[in-house]
């Protein structure tokens, strides 16, 4: 073979193979499209599932609405001071909406004769009831306080009960007398009421109760503190609900609303208690801590005083804050003062009842809840850690700042990665999660590969064709 014809020969290879790279690079082009369409769009549909979408039905349009009601007339209202049988026998003429204003509507006529709902002779903790949320019981009077003679029937069985702690069976207001108790009272006029069974008995003193309502975990208490001429003076609220925060308080809600037609310029509230702990009842060991509320006045371990804010302080040996003071047979007391209460003017606070296992586990009780003031009573058993059982009382929402607050999230500790375990950098764990959802971030690679292959086909294409043209 001639010179000139292996030079012909070697330029019809070269033009050759630059048009096969350029069909093949665009064919590559081609095929690296769909797959980005793909991974970005995910999986193709399989025929069953398309063939679902393309046999459904259509939806039938939406019906009319239907058409609005005629509109409700408008009743007159009429108040009378008639009874209710004068209006009920006169002829109507047309509809009316009769309030009776002279306290003859027969709701309250009802109401005043069959009074309140109360439990009765024979029920379970009779004439309190037992409520419990499994972790601890206590023993509530319709008239707001805590104390019976005698749980058959609840959970605690028979014999005295008012806060028992239900892991132990042990009781810490109801051993020796059934002294617990609190009082409302208005100083300028001399007018207080309260409940404490060992001082005034089943019915309180100076109180009407209103309503009473219970179940198996809750109890409320409303009643009337009435002044000396029987006048209703304050409405006061007690209600025991279990704490959403923690096992071991039952939360008690309570109002005071002044429901005369004057401001009342002071409000005093007292609550007592005689810590009786078992299994060492008469001979406990009682911590009190005030906290800072401005409100909370006096504070002492007598928890025999009268449940009369207007009685005035008394202690049995300690003041103010005390810290394992005992063993004595002796309990808490709480005085708070308030400012005026305008008439229908409502104050608001919560107390906590509850017990613990120990007491650095009652602290923690009292940390979930925010506690501002409270009392600890543990048995005298050695070595005075609150073992087995450390109850508590305690005031929230009475303005003095939280004793046990709750402590701040702990600093994470950096992460030790060993040497053996390789972690890809940051950018690189970002791209391949974005590939894996599909996202266009992820996909950049291949698109750019895609778009550099038909772009080099194309040329490959073009040169080669030139070539032809030129030598042909």
């Amino acid at each position: 073979m001639s010179a000139l014809r292996r030079s012909r020969h070697s330029e019809r290879q070269g033009r050759g193979a630059g048009i096969v790279a350029g069909a093949l690079l665009c064919a590559a082009s081609l095929v690296a499209a769909p797959a980005l369409a793909f991974a970005e769009e995910g999986s193709p549909p399989d025929s069953s599932e398309v063939a679902a979408v393309e046999s459904a039905p259509e939806f039938a349009p939406a019906s009319d609405p239907a058409p609005a009601p005629d509109s409700v007339p408008v009743l007159a209202v009429v108040t009378t001071e008639e009874d209710v049988d004068t209006v009920l026998e006169r002829e109507v003429e047309e509809p009316t909406l009769t309030l009776f204003s002279g306290g003859g509507g027969a709701a309250s006529m009802l109401a005043e004769e069959s009074g309140p709902t109360l439990p009765a002779p024979g029920d379970p903790c009779y004439p309190a009831v037992c409520i419990d949320n499994g972790t601890i019981l206590l023993a509530v009077n319709p008239t707001g306080e805590l104390n019976t003679s005698d749980g058959t029937g609840s959970k605690a069985g028979p014999g005295d009960v008012g806060l028992e702690y239900l892991p132990t069976g042990h009781d810490a207001t109801s051993p020796g007398c059934l002294c617990e108790g609190w009082g409302v009272a208005d100083p300028a006029t001399g007018t207080w009421g309260g409940a404490n069974r060992d001082r005034t008995g089943t019915t309180g003193a100076n109180l009407t109760v209103e309503s009473f309502d219970w179940t198996a975990s809750t109890a409320k208490s409303v009643v009337l503190v009435k002044d000396a001429e029987g006048a209703p003076v304050f409405r006061v609220t007690h209600e025991y609900v279990p704490s959403a925060a923690t096992p071991n308080l039952y939360q008690v809600n309570v109002s005071i609303e002044n429901i005369t037609g004057e401001t009342i310029a002071v409000v005093q509230y007292r609550r007592v208690m005689d810590w009786d702990i078992e299994p060492t009842a008469f001979s406990e060991i009682v911590t009190m801590n005030k906290g800072t509320a401005a409100a909370l006045t006096f504070t002492s371990n007598d928890g025999f005083a009268s449940s009369n804010p207007l009685a005035g302080p008394s202690d049995l040996g300690h003041t103010g804050n005390f810290t394992n003071a005992g063993p004595s047979d002796h309990g808490a007391l709480f005085d708070f003062t308030f400012g005026p209460l305008s008439p229908g003017q409502v104050l608001t606070f919560v107390t906590f009842y509850g017990a613990a296992a120990n007491e650095a586990l009652a602290i923690e009780a009292l940390r979930a809840v925010g506690a501002e003031a409270y009392s600890f009573g543990k048995p005298n058993l050695s070595p005075l850690d609150g073992s087995p059982n450390t109850f508590m009382f305690a005031f929230g929402n009475v303005g003095g700042d939280v004793i046990f607050p709750t402590d701040p999230d702990p600093v994470p500790e950096p992460e030790v990665i060993p040497a053996a375990v390789v972690t890809p950098a940051p950018a690189a764990a970002a791209e391949a999660t974005l590939e894996v959802t599909g996202s266009p971030v992820g996909m950049m690679p291949l698109v750019w590969l895609s778009t550099a292959l038909l772009l080099l086909g194309g040329a490959a294409l073009w040169v080669g064709n030139r070539r032809e043209r030129r030598d042909g």
